[in-house]
């Protein structure tokens, strides 16, 4: 794994000094969303904190993707229950936010022809003044991100000339560009190979480790298992349990969130959850 000081990116929040104490970066209170008349989400309430890695589960049309969306102050109706930094997410100019908070959603298509270096330069716009020239900096931050992601050697090549799981790691790349204190991710594992998986997900944890806070849509329930501080499972209509891994996993959650027995076991000090049947 190629070490990466994000902390110089996170206004002096890092791994170093917040042993101790905790760095509050999001909460929701009561937040609530109904798209076309129907409730999505009901009553969510959390806290994120700087350097935690966490994921959310949950059956198909939970609302998984929704809450990301509203997270990023996409849905204005909603902007007032969320808290960035203390601020209402209504009151905070775009482009600050955008400086801070990253948003990967599902999808990886490019619809217009552009290099790889180029789409990962797009990550450093919120930084830059209008039709301003990309800075040395951003230069070193673009080529970083995207030895990080495994893309480099794809910096000339047209993005829609790669596969999915190539133009997945490039937009992941994108999104890192942006130093975000807060990455909102959407099943950003989905369609990569399990190499890539793992070290997706390993990438992750190193970047939690330096105080970024991830929040991470995902299936795998081994990978969540293994990877993140703490996980939200969402069922019916809000977050049936939340809390380390450990204690959402548990036989009574898995069958009332996925209608599932599972078997949760541990080879080489790994956890692995294994589906067995439906209920």
């Amino acid at each position: 794994m190629n070490s990466f000081n994000w902390s110089a990116f996170l206004l002096d929040i890092n791994h170093e000094n917040t042993k101790g104490f905790t760095v509050k970066l999001l909460e929701t209170t009561g937040l609530s969303v109904k798209l076309a008349n129907k409730t999505i989400l009901d009553g969510i309430d959390f806290s994120i904190n700087a350097g935690e890695f966490i994921g959310v589960i949950g059956p198909n049309g939970s609302g998984k993707t929704t809450l990301l969306r509203a997270l990023t102050g996409i849905l204005p109706e909603n902007a007032e229950k969320i808290y960035f930094q203390g601020h209402s997410l209504a009151e905070i100019n775009r482009k600050e936010l955008a400086q801070k908070l990253a948003y990967l959603p599902q999808g990886n298509e490019s619809h217009w022809s552009i290099t790889v270096e180029n789409l990962v330069m797009l990550g450093r716009l919120p930084h830059r003044k209008p039709w301003q020239n990309p800075s040395d900096l951003d230069r070193r931050i673009v080529q970083k991100v995207m030895q990080d992601c495994d893309v480099n050697q794809f910096s000339t090549h047209t993005v829609n000339t790669l596969s999915g799981g190539e133009r997945a790691r490039v937009f992941l790349a994108r999104a890192l560009a942006v130093e975000p204190q807060l990455l909102l991710v959407d099943e950003p594992i989905a369609g990569l190979d399990p190499g890539h998986q793992l070290e997706v997900m390993q990438k992750f944890r190193q970047f939690s480790e330096s105080g970024m806070a991830i929040v991470c849509v995902i299936h795998d329930l081994t990978l969540a298992a293994r990877y993140c501080h703490k996980l939200f499972m969402l069922a019916e209509q809000k977050i049936i349990s939340q809390g380390s891994p450990d204690y959402v996993l548990s036989p009574e959650n898995l069958a009332r969130c996925f209608n599932i027995r599972a078997h949760i076991g541990e080879v080489e000090g790994q956890v692995f959850v294994t589906p067995i049947t439906r209920c």
